[in-house]
Protein backbone atom coordinates (compact mmCIF):
# COMPACT_ATOMS: atom_id res chain seq x y z
CA UNK A 1 0.00 0.00 0.00
CA UNK A 2 1.54 3.62 -0.46
CA UNK A 3 2.24 5.66 2.06
CA UNK A 4 0.06 8.76 1.44
CA UNK A 5 -2.87 6.33 -0.16
CA UNK A 6 -5.91 5.87 1.94
CA UNK A 7 -8.38 3.27 1.68
CA UNK A 8 -11.79 3.51 -1.06
CA UNK A 9 -13.91 3.27 1.75
CA UNK A 10 -12.50 6.34 3.47
CA UNK A 11 -11.68 8.62 0.99
CA UNK A 12 -14.46 10.99 -0.25
CA UNK A 13 -16.00 10.43 -3.41
CA UNK A 14 -14.77 12.28 -5.84
CA UNK A 15 -17.22 15.70 -7.29
CA UNK A 16 -18.64 14.59 -10.66
CA UNK A 17 -19.88 17.05 -13.35
CA UNK A 18 -22.63 16.61 -15.66
CA UNK A 19 -20.16 18.01 -18.52
CA UNK A 20 -17.08 15.01 -17.31
CA UNK A 21 -16.84 12.14 -19.18
CA UNK A 22 -18.36 8.63 -16.82
CA UNK A 23 -17.03 5.75 -16.08
CA UNK A 24 -20.35 3.99 -18.06
CA UNK A 25 -19.53 6.03 -20.82
CA UNK A 26 -18.92 5.07 -24.08
CA UNK A 27 -17.07 8.15 -25.44
CA UNK A 28 -14.02 9.71 -23.80
CA UNK A 29 -15.26 13.09 -23.90
CA UNK A 30 -17.51 15.30 -21.92
CA UNK A 31 -21.30 16.06 -22.71
CA UNK A 32 -21.89 19.10 -24.12
CA UNK A 33 -23.04 21.84 -22.15
CA UNK A 34 -26.86 22.26 -22.04
CA UNK A 35 -27.75 25.75 -23.31
CA UNK A 36 -29.69 27.06 -25.59
CA UNK A 37 -29.22 31.08 -26.97
CA UNK A 38 -25.44 29.52 -28.27
CA UNK A 39 -24.33 28.14 -31.71
CA UNK A 40 -23.10 24.77 -31.18
CA UNK A 41 -19.35 24.75 -31.60
CA UNK A 42 -17.90 23.54 -35.53
CA UNK A 43 -17.66 20.03 -35.77
CA UNK A 44 -14.19 18.40 -36.89
CA UNK A 45 -14.28 18.36 -40.09
CA UNK A 46 -15.57 22.01 -40.82
CA UNK A 47 -18.41 23.86 -42.36
CA UNK A 48 -19.66 27.10 -42.99
CA UNK A 49 -18.67 28.25 -39.90
CA UNK A 50 -15.43 30.35 -39.12
CA UNK A 51 -14.50 28.59 -36.19
CA UNK A 52 -11.54 26.09 -35.15
CA UNK A 53 -12.71 22.32 -35.40
CA UNK A 54 -12.48 19.90 -32.57
CA UNK A 55 -9.44 17.92 -32.86
CA UNK A 56 -10.57 14.38 -33.47
CA UNK A 57 -10.74 11.96 -31.71
CA UNK A 58 -7.67 8.71 -32.23
CA UNK A 59 -9.35 6.18 -34.37
CA UNK A 60 -12.62 8.24 -34.48
CA UNK A 61 -14.87 8.29 -37.48
CA UNK A 62 -14.07 11.15 -40.55
CA UNK A 63 -17.41 12.82 -39.05
CA UNK A 64 -17.47 12.62 -35.54
CA UNK A 65 -20.22 14.03 -33.49
CA UNK A 66 -18.65 17.54 -32.51
CA UNK A 67 -18.93 19.11 -28.70
CA UNK A 68 -18.06 22.14 -27.42
CA UNK A 69 -14.67 22.21 -25.78
CA UNK A 70 -16.56 24.38 -22.65
CA UNK A 71 -19.16 26.38 -21.62
CA UNK A 72 -19.09 29.50 -23.29
CA UNK A 73 -19.32 32.65 -20.70
CA UNK A 74 -23.01 34.29 -21.15
CA UNK A 75 -21.66 37.93 -21.51
CA UNK A 76 -18.68 36.53 -23.72
CA UNK A 77 -18.14 37.76 -27.10
CA UNK A 78 -17.00 35.30 -29.49
CA UNK A 79 -13.23 36.35 -30.73
CA UNK A 80 -13.43 37.28 -34.72
CA UNK A 81 -11.86 34.52 -36.73
CA UNK A 82 -8.44 35.07 -38.90
CA UNK A 83 -8.58 35.09 -41.93
CA UNK A 84 -6.55 34.23 -44.79
CA UNK A 85 -7.20 36.92 -46.86
CA UNK A 86 -4.77 39.55 -48.51
CA UNK A 87 -6.70 42.89 -47.86
CA UNK A 88 -7.28 42.28 -43.85
CA UNK A 89 -6.69 45.31 -42.21
CA UNK A 90 -3.07 45.72 -40.99
CA UNK A 91 -1.31 43.88 -44.27
CA UNK A 92 0.48 45.80 -46.91
CA UNK A 93 0.34 44.92 -50.09
CA UNK A 94 1.31 45.45 -53.70
CA UNK A 95 -1.73 47.47 -54.46
CA UNK A 96 -0.81 49.80 -51.33
CA UNK A 97 2.70 49.92 -52.91
CA UNK A 98 2.27 50.33 -56.04
CA UNK A 99 -0.56 53.55 -54.77
CA UNK A 100 1.73 54.94 -52.41
CA UNK A 101 4.90 55.32 -54.73
CA UNK A 102 2.73 56.53 -57.41
CA UNK A 103 1.19 59.12 -54.87
CA UNK A 104 5.09 60.49 -53.73
CA UNK A 105 5.80 59.92 -58.04
CA UNK A 106 3.40 62.36 -58.92
CA UNK A 107 3.70 64.96 -55.54
CA UNK A 108 7.52 64.76 -56.87
CA UNK A 109 6.74 65.63 -60.22
CA UNK A 110 3.98 68.10 -59.12
CA UNK A 111 6.44 69.79 -57.18
CA UNK A 112 9.09 69.72 -60.34
CA UNK A 113 6.21 70.61 -62.51
CA UNK A 114 5.40 73.84 -60.06
CA UNK A 115 9.23 74.99 -59.84
CA UNK A 116 10.00 75.15 -63.08
CA UNK A 117 6.69 76.72 -63.70
CA UNK A 118 7.41 79.37 -61.15
CA UNK A 119 10.49 79.83 -62.55
CA UNK A 120 9.62 80.54 -66.13
CA UNK A 121 6.97 82.76 -65.44
CA UNK A 122 9.98 84.78 -63.88
CA UNK A 123 12.33 84.88 -66.31
CA UNK A 124 8.92 85.64 -68.49
CA UNK A 125 8.08 88.50 -66.34
CA UNK A 126 12.00 89.74 -66.09
CA UNK A 127 12.02 89.56 -69.98
CA UNK A 128 9.09 91.56 -69.97
CA UNK A 129 10.55 94.00 -67.86
CA UNK A 130 13.46 94.10 -70.22
CA UNK A 131 10.77 94.86 -73.43
CA UNK A 132 9.18 97.67 -71.79
CA UNK A 133 12.62 99.41 -70.64
CA UNK A 134 14.09 98.75 -74.47
CA UNK A 135 10.48 100.03 -75.85
CA UNK A 136 11.04 103.29 -73.28
CA UNK A 137 14.61 103.55 -74.75
CA UNK A 138 13.60 103.54 -78.15
CA UNK A 139 11.49 106.03 -77.80
CA UNK A 140 13.59 108.84 -76.36
CA UNK A 141 16.03 107.53 -78.98
CA UNK A 142 13.83 108.44 -81.58
CA UNK A 143 12.95 111.59 -80.02
CA UNK A 144 16.85 112.63 -79.29
CA UNK A 145 16.98 111.74 -83.24
CA UNK A 146 14.05 114.21 -84.23
CA UNK A 147 15.35 116.75 -82.15
CA UNK A 148 18.97 116.66 -83.53
CA UNK A 149 17.26 116.47 -87.38
CA UNK A 150 15.37 119.71 -86.44
CA UNK A 151 18.61 121.44 -84.88
CA UNK A 152 20.34 120.38 -87.95
CA UNK A 153 17.96 121.89 -90.12
CA UNK A 154 18.30 125.06 -88.10
CA UNK A 155 21.83 125.14 -88.11
CA UNK A 156 21.87 124.60 -92.08
CA UNK A 157 19.34 127.26 -92.65
CA UNK A 158 21.20 129.44 -90.43
CA UNK A 159 24.62 128.63 -92.18
CA UNK A 160 22.99 129.57 -95.50
CA UNK A 161 21.53 133.11 -93.96
CA UNK A 162 25.66 133.54 -92.81
CA UNK A 163 26.92 132.65 -96.26
CA UNK A 164 24.75 135.46 -97.70
CA UNK A 165 25.29 138.38 -95.54
CA UNK A 166 29.48 137.12 -95.60
CA UNK A 167 29.18 137.79 -99.74
CA UNK A 168 27.39 140.98 -98.89
CA UNK A 169 30.24 141.94 -96.53
CA UNK A 170 32.90 140.84 -99.24
CA UNK A 171 30.82 143.10 -101.81
CA UNK A 172 30.62 146.10 -99.27
CA UNK A 173 34.76 145.66 -99.09
CA UNK A 174 35.03 145.64 -102.24
CA UNK A 175 33.32 148.78 -102.98
CA UNK A 176 34.87 150.76 -100.18
CA UNK A 177 38.32 149.36 -101.25
CA UNK A 178 37.32 151.35 -104.69
CA UNK A 179 36.45 154.31 -103.46
CA UNK A 180 38.86 157.41 -102.26
CA UNK A 181 37.31 157.70 -98.95
CA UNK A 182 34.75 157.10 -96.30
CA UNK A 183 32.17 159.79 -96.24
CA UNK A 184 31.32 159.46 -92.13
CA UNK A 185 27.69 161.09 -92.50
CA UNK A 186 26.67 158.45 -95.03
CA UNK A 187 28.86 155.66 -92.97
CA UNK A 188 26.64 156.31 -90.23
CA UNK A 189 23.34 156.09 -91.05
CA UNK A 190 19.99 154.99 -88.90
CA UNK A 191 17.42 152.96 -89.98
CA UNK A 192 14.60 155.08 -87.86
CA UNK A 193 13.91 158.80 -86.90
CA UNK A 194 14.35 157.53 -83.34
CA UNK A 195 17.47 156.29 -83.82
CA UNK A 196 18.58 159.69 -85.89
CA UNK A 197 17.51 161.65 -82.96
CA UNK A 198 19.34 160.05 -80.54
CA UNK A 199 22.28 160.31 -82.53
CA UNK A 200 22.41 164.39 -82.92
CA UNK A 201 21.29 164.22 -79.20
CA UNK A 202 24.25 162.39 -78.62
CA UNK A 203 26.58 164.87 -80.61
CA UNK A 204 24.60 168.12 -79.22
CA UNK A 205 25.38 166.53 -75.73
CA UNK A 206 29.11 165.93 -76.62
CA UNK A 207 29.70 169.44 -78.02
CA UNK A 208 28.24 171.37 -75.36
CA UNK A 209 30.39 169.03 -73.13
CA UNK A 210 33.64 169.97 -75.30
CA UNK A 211 32.32 173.90 -75.04
CA UNK A 212 31.54 174.11 -70.88
CA UNK A 213 35.80 172.52 -70.44
CA UNK A 214 36.92 175.13 -72.99
CA UNK A 215 35.36 177.97 -71.18
CA UNK A 216 37.22 176.49 -67.89
CA UNK A 217 40.21 177.00 -70.21
CA UNK A 218 39.91 180.21 -71.28
CA UNK A 219 39.11 181.67 -68.01
CA UNK A 220 41.96 179.83 -66.35
CA UNK A 221 44.29 181.41 -69.38
CA UNK A 222 42.59 185.17 -68.06
CA UNK A 223 40.73 185.24 -72.13
CA UNK A 224 37.63 185.89 -70.58
CA UNK A 225 36.28 186.89 -66.99
CA UNK A 226 34.92 185.26 -64.35
CA UNK A 227 31.38 187.02 -65.15
CA UNK A 228 31.27 186.11 -68.73
CA UNK A 229 32.24 182.42 -67.87
CA UNK A 230 29.39 182.22 -65.21
CA UNK A 231 27.05 183.41 -67.70
CA UNK A 232 28.02 181.03 -70.64
CA UNK A 233 28.89 178.00 -68.25
CA UNK A 234 25.04 178.51 -66.50
CA UNK A 235 23.78 178.41 -70.35
CA UNK A 236 25.66 175.59 -71.27
CA UNK A 237 24.85 173.67 -68.30
CA UNK A 238 20.98 173.66 -68.56
CA UNK A 239 21.55 172.89 -72.54
CA UNK A 240 23.19 170.01 -71.25
CA UNK A 241 20.71 168.45 -68.80
CA UNK A 242 17.77 168.96 -71.45
CA UNK A 243 20.09 167.17 -74.13
CA UNK A 244 20.67 164.36 -71.32
CA UNK A 245 17.08 163.91 -70.22
CA UNK A 246 15.93 163.40 -73.47
CA UNK A 247 18.62 160.94 -74.75
CA UNK A 248 17.61 158.65 -71.93
CA UNK A 249 13.92 159.32 -73.25
CA UNK A 250 15.38 158.00 -76.80
CA UNK A 251 17.11 155.16 -74.80
CA UNK A 252 14.35 153.89 -72.85
CA UNK A 253 11.74 153.73 -76.25
CA UNK A 254 14.58 152.10 -78.13
CA UNK A 255 14.59 149.50 -75.52
CA UNK A 256 18.53 150.37 -75.19
CA UNK A 257 20.29 149.52 -72.37
CA UNK A 258 20.37 152.09 -69.24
Amino acid sequence: MPVYSKPKTNTAPYPTNFNMPQANSASPYPTPYPTTGYPPYPAASGGPSNFVPYPPAPGAASNPTTYPMDMPLPNAAYPHPYSNNSSGQGTITDEHIRASLLSAVEEKMWRRIVERVNQRQAELDTLKRTKQELQEGRSKIEEIVSSLEREEADLKRHLSVLNDKKEELDKSLEAFERKDGIDVDEAVSTTAPLYRQLINVYADEAATEDAIYYMGEALRNGVIDLEVFLKYVRQLSRKQFVLRILMQKCRQKAGLAG
